[in-house]
């Protein structure tokens, strides 16, 4: 191998192992926000494509423009229960529910609270989630009992009605498709269930796994995703069709670190996994590929005092920007790592790299034998000796030199 092929190989062997010393983390932080001047819990956040709504313990609801969660306001509490999860419907307006049976509507318009009436068959129900279906006519509300009930606001008050086939364990989310005309539900120890367009709820298994959270996909990727203990990560592919079954395929992300607690909307192929010890793992529910995003102890050195407390959720505000949550209503933003390496300038590159280390070894022979004319050479004599080929004339030119000097 001559010296320059020496030098572009070595060159390429220090660019991958920079990557794999150096990619724990493709973003980092450089800005810190307290949405809130006395102390908070908060228990969740959702998202739409200009504001945020969080949620917490006492009632407290805060209002953040996802671009400049600096300006986020309290609105004004209209109970003390504990508020412990929200969607957004699609014109805007958005569900609350807590403790006690606690249902609560947010006014986009004059971004005020009211309470929901019609809702007397939970009133003393602890409510663990809600959500739109697709097509926003009915709300899904479910308890800790493991209940399910679906509800509909009318001019004289509400319509609510239990959902059959429900089991016994907490119901620890609910989110919908916004195309796919499906919802689904996780458990804590009865697995995923699927409600359709009918509002009958099957199930699909996975009650060995307790699952923490879930997430839909967005546009056509007609996919949810389930994260839960022990890094289970569950694929629920939906099918809304007349003859369709959706489908629910779980698998143990044993070489991500840290144990999964929420999954969060970030764009139309991007998810993130919110993970103890603080961290983010980039989910693409299309290809269901996970790769690290933000590592625990590059967030702890940037910001010790917020990483101490869970992440409540993410938002976006770019395709590789956007903010987290924790449960102490501190914001930090996450924004691409600036790497020098020309060959890693781009996010996607670097991003590339987390997953191009794991086959580094193949990749530096290869290019050694690329630019080695005598590992080729001596390749396609074993490979003629193993199949009983005619040795090439080069090679017959090569034995017979070898004997004339012998």
């Amino acid at each position: 191998m001559g010296r320059g092929h020496r030098q572009v190989v070595l060159a390429l062997m220090m660019t991958f192992f920079f990557a794999s010393v150096q990619a724990e983390s493709v973003v980092e932080s450089n800005t810190l926000v307290s949405i809130s001047e006395d102390p908070v819990f908060l228990n969740a956040l959702d998202s739409n494509d200009k504001e945020s709504l969080a949620v917490g313990d006492d009632g407290v609801v805060f209002l953040i423009p996802n671009d400049d969660p600096e300006s986020s306001v309290e609105l004004d509490s209209i109970t003390d229960q504990n508020l412990n999860a929200l969607d957004f419907h699609p014109s805007g307006n958005a569900f609350i529910v807590g403790d006690t049976g606690r249902v609560l509507r947010y006014d986009y318009q004059d971004q005020r609270l009211s309470n929901v009436s019609g809702t007397g068959l939970v009133e003393i129900s602890t409510l663990t989630a809600v959500a739109w279906n697709t097509n926003g006519a009915w709300a899904y509300i479910s308890a800790d009992s493991g209940r399910i009930w679906r509800f509909r606001s009318l001019v004289d008050g509400g319509e609510m009605y239990a959902l059959e086939n429900t089991r016994e364990s907490s119901v620890t989310a609910i989110d919908c498709h916004p195309v796919v005309r499906l919802c689904v539900v996780s458990t804590e120890s009865d697995g995923i269930g699927i409600i359709d367009d009918n509002h009958e709820l099957i199930w699909l298994g996975g009650g060995a796994v307790i699952w923490n959270d879930l997430e839909c996909g967005s546009g056509n990727i007609a996919v949810c995703v389930a994260v839960g203990s022990n890094r289970n990560i569950g694929t629920i592919r939906l099918d809304d069709s007349t003859q369709g079954e959706s489908i629910l395929d779980a698998v143990i992300l044993s070489n991500l670190s840290g144990e999964f607690t929420k999954i969060c909307g970030h764009s139309e192929n991007r998810m993130m996994i919110a993970t103890i010890p603080f961290g983010l793992i980039d989910h693409r529910p299309e290809s269901e590929e996970s790769f690290p995003w933000y590592d625990h102890v590059d967030a702890a050195n940037q910001h010790l005092d917020v990483v101490t407390r869970p992440i409540v959720c993410t938002w976006s505000t770019t395709e590789a920007e956007g903010w987290i949550l924790n449960s102490r209503g501190n914001a930090i933003n996450f924004v691409p790592i600036e790497i020098d390496d020309p060959l890693l300038t781009s996010l996607a590159g670097y991003a590339l790299a987390v997953v191009v280390v794991i086959s580094v070894p193949g990749i530096v022979l290869g290019l050694i034998f690329m630019n080695s004319p005598k590992m080729q050479a001596s390749y396609n004599r074993w490979r003629r000796n193993r199949k009983g080929i005619e040795p090439s004339l080069k090679d017959k030119r090569e034995q017979r030199r070898k004997r004339d000097r012998s």
